[in-house]
């Protein structure tokens, strides 16, 4: 229940923008100048610092300052950061905003000139007081963060609050622009009055005293505009939330707002009522409404913060390492100074300037959530554009190159998740809590800008011992680095997802201060008599007002006849499973392409293969993390909804197909190594899209055809597998057209053409495209209406949802939008309910994908075996890649195809249960039709028929149980488990996948040690390994029995949420 808002709040959110927002843009603001100059003025003279402290007579290049030391000079600022964000969080919620505010901008003035008066000429001395002020300035800094925020979004109006944090945010990077210029003007200065040699004609001369002076100066500026906003800090009143909702004095902050806005707000002397914020940070209560929240600030802003600080601290290097700043020993010490503050100020002005603004002009139009995830995304692309083809950017004619993505980066941090997680927090919690809840999130990312700041400086050493700064031991390189940085930015798109949107919303809307709990425990016994009285009313109620009690939304999606949005979804979600299936199995056509390449062994009888253990970690990688992404993308969709989740499964599938071909290296441990990495996180996104794919669609779809729906999404893998086959076939005939190369028998090196380690990469690559393509139309499709209904209990939502995509007007029963189920996920209940149900579907999907994966991952070892693809020897490189694609292309266009369409056409004829039987009953007699008499099939002669058989196998799987195992779990368990039931199931399915791909590398080697593949022990052969599959097949049709039918049923019907709701 909400209560009304207090007239003084609402005047503040209903406010036209005014002088005063301005105002306090600017007083707040400035502070954040001052930050941004003093945290980031530093990087422009540590080059300084150990050329005048640390110089060693007779070195071949100019002093540096020793690890430990750049660490603390880097790194102290940021522990006073985090320790002052936590403390004057807490303080600002204690004794209020303004009585702590003007306390940390003189800390930071008086710190700031303290800084470069650090005393002494002894480099210990000057370092320890250095650091020791750095500290306090720092501590300041991090008390300014929280305060700014939280001030700013209790003045501003609902309308524009978020461009009005952003802007104070903003003026960070002006104070990064003011200190690279300051610092260009300084030592251009300075240069003019004081010349001196480069470092390499004069050594200790091109360091001339007076250098001492600049980086003193240089830092104690940034005292200057801080000091000058002062006065107006203390003039400011204390912000009406706090006064009203913490300090319960609603007349003093009417009286305060009069005064700020110049109207007359009347003051509400009525006594306030109980709010339902009553609770205590970090309470049971708090975690339930805002530990999900808190978790979501505080982790993407840790994220951020890892790579921001990294880049910006750091900058230097980096363009000291591709030659954009010339090497320290051709400069004096002064002109270094000046090449890096250009270098900084540039970036500063064409990315970090700009991305600011766009983020203030654009925030309360599109968003924080789409600007955050925009942001982290092209951070993560641009991260990976500059690492895996670094070397080809360390050429002097592509530096602008580099240049320009590197601004990107800067441009989409700052146009992105910089300022967006600076905003949010101010704005979802409440108001007792806000400045705590701010500084916490503010000082988990300074804990990511510790990290930064210290480790960068350990991880960007040259990989050689020899070539590292001094004091530094070998690092793993700039390149290195920045893939370490790209990895950090996609976990901060993933981490994203668990921040609300706040657009739009009241402050006390989005932290839940508008509602009210019963006033006494005389109201809560009246409501729970009448619960009582209404409960034994609709037990009354027979069998047909069961079914006609349905929630009017529900029914409306059920009986809907098919329409265009339908076939749109199944689009949208089949997309993903083309993906899927395409980037799953085009593995296997090029895993003995890899062999060759990387394994060629001179002298060798036989072409190079995979040693056992990567090829079955090539092969069974991406099924790991598609079982981990199946358990925690299904959890994650019952806990935030289908929708909030599903555009992350997609980006990680395309992100990744892309990163999978562009596997750095020419060695084959790197190249295997990073291949794995990213076929690992590729896996971890498709496995998020069997249960959010599955479950969309069931709750999407009508009682009627919702089989059919359900399995032609999952059908779209026939085409996935399709083209990777056909695409792989027109790459292969096109390279083996343009580079013509012997066969392995007459020339062993030759006949693997160095451009064939760009055909592996372009087939792996082409799966990410068709993703690409639907991307945008995930995140348009409206969250489903039996998640807003049943589990969010949202019922006038979810029928304003389904009115728009149905486009037919639906009645919101609110009313009835009680929850339905209320056990938990393996509880007594829920065992005793559906515990036999999930033992089927876990079960038969276990022994599906057992026989299924081991198929058709590993297709080419059987009809290599059998002669239908030449041996080895006698092909090259190419043409053997030609041959595997051509072979799996005939079983996808034959079988596997027609097999999936099938289903989609009869499975709500026939039934589920009646098409899994038959599947796994024909799956099984034609695999030991194919095992006992396997000598006979291995005759040229007769090859063509085992072809036949063994492709009437695939259309058995994938009309029987491929598809069913798929589509039952999204219709047999409750809303609120819907998602997490389907995940466990289809995880249990890549348990027996992973147990295919790695078990059958091993079952199908020869009998014969000596005719076994390199590496690799005896086996049972082919022929055994057949009826081993046959035995899993049957015992599939036996588990079948668990699974019930779900044909012509609603979901609810099913699930007994129709029950449970009568």
């Amino acid at each position: 229940m909400a209560r009304e808002q207090l007239q003084v709040l609402n005047a503040l959110d209903v406010a036209k923008t005014q002088w005063y927002h301005f105002t306090a843009i600017i007083i707040a603001g400035m502070g954040f100048f001052t930050d941004a100059y003093d945290l980031f003025c530093v990087s422009l003279v540590t080059k300084l610092l150990g050329r005048i402290y640390y110089h060693v007579e007779g070195a071949e290049k100019p002093g540096t300052l020793p690890p430990n030391v750049s660490a603390a000079v880097n790194g102290v600022a940021f522990c006073g950061t985090l320790a002052g964000q936590l403390f004057f969080g807490w303080l600002g919620d204690k004794m209020g905003r303004k009585k702590v505010y003007g306390m940390t901008l003189m800390l930071m003035v008086l710190c700031s000139i303290a800084s470069g008066l650090s005393f002494g000429h002894d480099p210990k001395t000057v370092m320890s007081t250095l650091c020791f002020f750095r500290f306090w300035l720092g501590f300041g800094i991090g008390g300014d963060y929280p305060l700014s925020a939280t001030i700013m979004s209790e003045y501003a109006n609902k309308k524009t609050r978020g461009a009005f944090i952003a802007a104070v945010f903003a003026m960070q990077g002006f104070g990064i622009l003011a200190g690279g210029i300051f610092a260009i003007i300084s030592s251009a200065a300075f240069k003019a009055k004081f010349d001196a040699p480069a470092y390499e004609v004069a050594g200790a001369a091109s360091t001339v005293p007076q250098a001492d002076y600049l980086w003193r100066i240089i830092v104690m500026v940034g005292a200057i505009p801080a000091l000058m906003t002062y006065y107006w800090r203390m003039k400011m009143p204390e912000t009406a939330r706090y006064t009203a909702l913490v300090a319960k004095n609603a007349k003093q902050a009417a009286a305060d707002m009069s005064k700020v806005l110049q109207v007359e707000i009347e003051a509400e002397t009525k006594p306030e009522e109980k709010s339902a914020n009553a609770f205590a940070l970090f309470s049971k209560e708090f975690m339930r409404r805002h530990g999900l929240h808190l978790l979501g600030t505080t982790s993407t802003w840790f994220l951020l913060d890892i790579a921001f600080y990294s880049q910006n601290l750091f900058q230097k290097d980096i363009f000291s390492a591709i030659g954009w700043i010339p090497a320290a020993k051709s400069m004096n010490a002064i002109e270094e100074v000046y090449k890096i503050a250009r270098a900084q100020t540039l970036i500063a002005m064409c990315s970090t300037v700009p991305g600011y603004w766009f983020t203030v002009a654009l925030i309360d139009r599109i968003g924080r959530f789409a600007i955050q995830l925009m942001g982290f995304f092209f951070m993560t692309v641009f991260m990976f554009a500059l690492a895996i083809p670094y070397d080809h950017w360390t050429h002097k004619d592509n530096r602008i190159g580099f240049v320009v993505i590197y601004s990107l980066t800067f441009f989409f941090a700052n146009f992105g998740p910089n300022a967006t997680t600076f905003v949010v927090p101010a704005e979802i919690f409440p108001a007792r809590f806000r400045s705590t809840c701010h500084g916490i999130s503010a000082a988990s990312g300074k804990l990511g800008a510790i990290i930064g700041a210290f480790g960068f400086l350990y991880l960007a050493q040259n990989q050689d011992k020899t070539k590292t700064d001094a004091g530094y031991p070998a690092g793993i390189g700039v390149k290195n680095s920045l893939i370490v940085l790209g990895v950090v930015n996609f976990l901060g798109i993933l981490f994203t997802f668990l921040v609300p949107e706040s657009n739009g919303k009241s402050l006390e809307e989005m932290s839940g201060e508008n509602e009210d709990e019963p006033e006494s425990a005389v109201e809560l016994e009246q409501q729970s008599v009448v619960l009582i009285l209404d409960r034994v009313e609709e037990i009354r109620k027979t069998k047909v007002d069961m079914a006609k009690s349905q929630l009017e939304v529900l029914n409306a999606l059920d009986t809907a006849k098919t329409q265009w949005y339908h076939f749109t979804a199944i689009i949208i979600a089949g997309m993903g499973f083309f993906t899927d299936a395409y980037d799953l199995f085009c593995i296997s056509l090029v895993t003995k392409l890899l062999g060759r390449i990387y394994y060629h062994v001179d002298g060798a009888a036989k072409p190079g293969t995979l040693p056992p253990n990567v090829s079955a970690a090539v092969n069974g990688v991406a099924l790991c993390g598609t079982l981990s992404g199946q358990v925690f993308f299904g959890w994650l969709g019952d806990k935030l909804g289908r929708k909030k989740v599903y555009g992350i499964t997609l980006m990680l599938m395309i992100v990744c197909s892309i990163c999978s071909g562009l596997s750095f290296s020419h060695d084959p441990k790197a190249v295997i190594s990073t291949l794995c990495f990213f076929r690992f996180w590729l896996g971890f996104g498709i496995g998020g899209d069997y249960p959010l794919s599955a479950t969309i669609m069931s709750e999407y779809a009508n009682k009627k055809t919702r089989g059919g729906f359900i399995a032609a999404v999952f059908a779209m893998q026939g085409f996935g597998i399709l083209a990777g086959g056909l695409f792989a076939m027109l790459m292969a005939a096109i390279f083996d057209a343009t580079f013509k190369a012997p066969a392995y028998e007459v020339d062993p090196s030759g006949s693997t053409v160095p451009q064939a380690d760009y055909l592996w990469r372009i087939v792996l690559i082409i799966g990410a495209f068709p993703a690409a393509l639907t991307y945008y139309w995930r995140l348009k499709m409206p969250e489903t209406a039996r998640y807003t209904a049943l589990v969010a209990n949202n019922v006038s939502q979810a029928a304003a949802d389904m009115s728009k995509v149905m486009q037919v007007d639906i009645e919101s029963d609110p009313a009835r939008a009680q929850p339905t189920v209320t056990y938990g996920l393996f509880s007594k209940e829920f065992l005793d309910r559906h515990g036999l149900h999930l033992f089927g579907t876990t079960s038969t999907w276990f022994l599906l994908d057992i026989a299924f994966y081991s198929q058709n991952l590993f297709q080419k070892d059987i009809f290599s075996a059998v002669g239908w693809i030449p041996h080895a020897a006698t092909m090259n490189a190419i043409a053997e890649v030609y041959k595997i694609a051509r072979a799996q292309t005939l079983i996808a266009l034959c079988s596997t195809v027609p097999g999936y369409w099938f289903t989609v056409f009869f499975i709500d004829r026939i039934g589920r249960f009646k098409i899994q039987m038959i599947g796994f009953f024909f799956m099984t007699v034609f695999m030991f039709a194919l095992a006992f008499p396997y000598n006979y099939w291995t005759q040229k002669d007769n090859v063509i028929w085992f072809v036949i058989l063994y492709a009437l196998t695939f259309f058995f799987a994938n009309f029987g149980p491929n598809a069913t195992t798929f589509v039952v779990p999204a219709e047999i368990f409750p809303a609120r488990l819907r998602s997490t039931c389907h995940g466990i199931s289809a995880a249990l399915g890549k348990l027996g996948a992973i147990i295919g791909a790695f078990g059958f590398l091993y079952l199908a080697q020869p009998q014969d040690k000596s005719k076994a593949e390199a590496g690799f022990p005896a086996g049972i052969g082919v022929k055994n390994s057949l009826i081993v599959l046959g035995v899993v097949n049957f015992l599939g049709m036996l588990c079948t029995f668990a699974v019930p039918e779900t044909n012509g049923k609603s979901l609810e019907e099913m699930s007994g949420e129709a029950e449970e709701r009568n």
